[in-house]
């Protein structure tokens, strides 16, 4: 799936709406709505979660890869991709929701499968309360694409995307709602602004391009 896919407000809305009620819908909210790296949400832990301030802690990520010493790949927990990746990132109410619903069903799966080992406590896990990796995801985001696409026409199809297009789309989403790019480099816990601008650059061309053409519009209708 294409990692550089980011979601039009109307497929934001088509995929939400055919997502709804399956088992990773709260990750995706929670994803599209935070901006965080797949790697974190997976790592998140109820207690990361502060519901008062409406913030989240993002202190760690969850890595699935072979480091020195494992046999094969592996679940790792360990710090943020870089040092300003560690940061705190307000929830909206969706968002809110979608983390108090998870809560839920993950005590309904700690119950039924118990885990006493490191990731016992991660919030957003499989349906085995075992921990999440990108595979299992995108499988997830690929199965809800192709039932969007069986009511599509063949020219119309909805793209295949990864999970980290949701961070992307909330990125967007932020500066076509000036959000100024400053602010949007903390949610994202880039190291420096021209990596925030360099990504979201043409969004921002884009962005700039429709409102001119509001004021055509308004000009336009002045003259007739």
């Amino acid at each position: 799936p294409n990692d550089r896919v980011v979601l039009t407000v109307e497929q934001q809305r088509d995929f939400f709406e055919c997502a709804a009620g399956t088992f990773y819908n709260n990750l995706f909210i929670t994803a599209v709505n935070t901006g965080l790296r797949p790697g974190e949400i997976c790592a998140l832990e109820e207690n990361d979660l502060d519901f008062d301030n409406h913030m989240i802690s993002v202190t760690k990520t969850l890595l699935y890869q072979k480091l020195d010493g494992d046999e094969g790949k592996e679940f790792h927990i360990g710090p943020p991709k870089t040092e300003s990746s560690v940061r705190t990132v307000p929830m909206n109410g969706a968002c809110e929701k979608a983390l108090e619903k998870q809560i839920q069903l993950k005590k309904i799966l700690s119950r039924k499968y118990v885990q006493t080992n490191e990731f016992g406590n991660l919030l957003f896990v499989t349906k085995f309360n075992t921990p999440i990796c990108s595979v299992v995801l995108n499988e997830a985001i690929k199965r809800i694409v192709n039932e969007i696409n069986l009511q599509m026409d063949e020219t119309e199809l909805f793209p295949m995307f990864s999970a980290h297009t949701f961070r992307h789309t909330f990125a967007t989403r932020c500066i076509e709602t000036g959000i100024l790019p400053k602010t949007v480099q903390k949610y994202l816990g880039h190291a420096t602004l021209q990596m925030t601008m360099d990504l979201y650059v043409h969004v921002t061309e884009e962005f700039k391009q429709k409102e001119l053409e509001k004021l055509n519009n308004v000009f336009i209708n002045e003259n007739i």
